[in-house]
């Protein structure tokens, strides 16, 4: 069922002309410099160290690697990672 159902949310936002930062269960990633990471729209933390962060989102997996990271808030749907920030990596699930 999930086959059919895969990229169902971002067609129909391609149809309808709604930004894909809108589209339900991306997940939004703004990198401030070098030194933060905001990310929205995330599900869980499936992996925490000083060198990397691991979230699970609906569509995809976002690894935030570096150096002394650390989660400096998060909430339900957000997050903000902090660090010295080497790179931002998404991968489907």
């Amino acid at each position: 069922m999930r086959t059919m159902l895969e990229g169902v949310g971002s067609r129909a936002a391609a149809a309808l002309h709604i930004p894909q930062d809108v589209t339900p269960g991306e997940p939004v990633i703004t990198m401030i410099g070098r030194r933060n990471v905001h990310i929205e729209n995330y599900h869980r933390i499936e992996h925490f160290s000083a060198e990397m962060v691991r979230l699970r989102a609906r569509t995809c997996r976002v690894s935030v690697c570096g150096r002394d990271l650390k989660i400096e808030y998060y909430t339900k749907e957000e997050m903000m990672i902090g660090g010295q920030v080497a790179s931002v990596c998404m991968e489907n699930v």
